[in-house]
């Protein structure tokens, strides 16, 4: 019996996504990008350059590996484009202007008398499976202004977050048939090729499906993409579970210090040690009995001694 091999078929895979974008060899892989370049930033490409095409199976299963892809542009213009599963938190909006800051850092060399001469624009694009409800659009755009809302002179830096479930919105509104090719790009991304999409004449759509097959032809990269999906499951499990089991922490901690505080007050000449290393619901209890005026006899019943 032949053995059925794995397939990947979730366009928001980081592997997945970088193996679309980065082979510049590949003229598909320039046609994508320069849809994403121009129909997000509006940047106009005469040529690309893949500075980091580079993937090494080996690091894969690092979670802290981000597969981004960064471009330089003929202009010097320098773009980090980077698909995100997670939600848009604070981590990832510091996270997302820490890489511009060291982008434009990494530019200046030591002793430069003129910045100007070395420095070009710094473009971040950041594709994330999450809406910011503050900001309802596809494609949030930053870069710096005055208050009265001028962009800053020579301005050196500009982000761009794609917010891919809104796409279903401007699916609601407009329909597919009048999508944009990037707007087609970003309803692959996050829908993946639905019996509507496919309906299409666009080559967007036979682009990627056909990257996808190449991918899924190669099983070594197959079997990458499946292990640091799971990773990265992994790694939200134990974020979670430490977040969860740091806000018990520090509630006890919390409830500690409140006892402990109160029962000095009413028992000035007692050994603080009757307080250590208890439970939550015996400082809950003790707490109750101070604030009742119960006898120390009462709190060492609740402690058990």
């Amino acid at each position: 019996m032949e053995k059925i091999r794995p397939r990947i078929a979730d366009f928001k895979n980081d592997l997945v996504f970088k193996f679309m974008l980065s082979d510049l060899n590949d003229s598909r892989c320039y046609y994508l990008l320069k849809v994403i370049i121009e129909g997000i930033t509006g940047i106009k490409c005469q040529e690309l350059f893949v500075l980091n095409s580079e993937v090494n199976p080996e690091h894969l299963s690092d979670k802290d590996m981000v597969l981004d892809v960064w471009v330089k542009t003929d202009e010097g213009k320098l773009i980090d484009i980077e698909m995100q599963n997670s939600a848009l938190t604070k981590e990832v909006h510091y996270r997302f202007q820490i890489y511009g800051a060291r982008m434009i850092d990494h530019q200046v060399n030591r002793g430069d008398k003129k910045y100007s001469e070395n420095l070009h624009k710094v473009v971040t694009i950041l594709f994330i499976d999450d809406i910011d409800k503050d900001n309802l659009e596809l494609i949030d755009a930053y870069m710096p202004r005055n208050r009265h809302g001028y962009v800053r002179k020579f301005n050196l830096i500009e982000s761009y977050f794609v917010q891919l479930p809104f796409i279903k919105v401007i699916e609601k509104e407009r329909g597919i048939k009048s999508f944009s090719k990037s707007e087609i790009l970003i309803y692959i991304l996050y829908q993946g090729l639905t019996h509507d999409i496919m309906t299409l004449d666009n080559e967007v759509v036979t682009i990627m499906k056909d990257k996808m097959e190449q991918f899924n032809e190669d099983e070594e990269l197959v079997l990458a993409a499946e292990k640091r999906q799971l990773v990265k499951i992994q790694h939200y499990h134990e974020g979670q579970r430490m977040h969860e089991e740091g806000k018990a922490e520090g509630k006890l901690a919390s409830k500690k210090e409140d006892t402990l505080m109160l029962f000095k007050s009413k028992f000035p000449q007692e050994d603080n040690e009757l307080l250590e290393n208890l439970t939550l619901q015996q400082y809950d209890h003790i707490f109750k009995a101070l604030i009742e005026n119960k006898d120390l006899k009462t709190i060492k019943k609740i402690i058990g001694k």
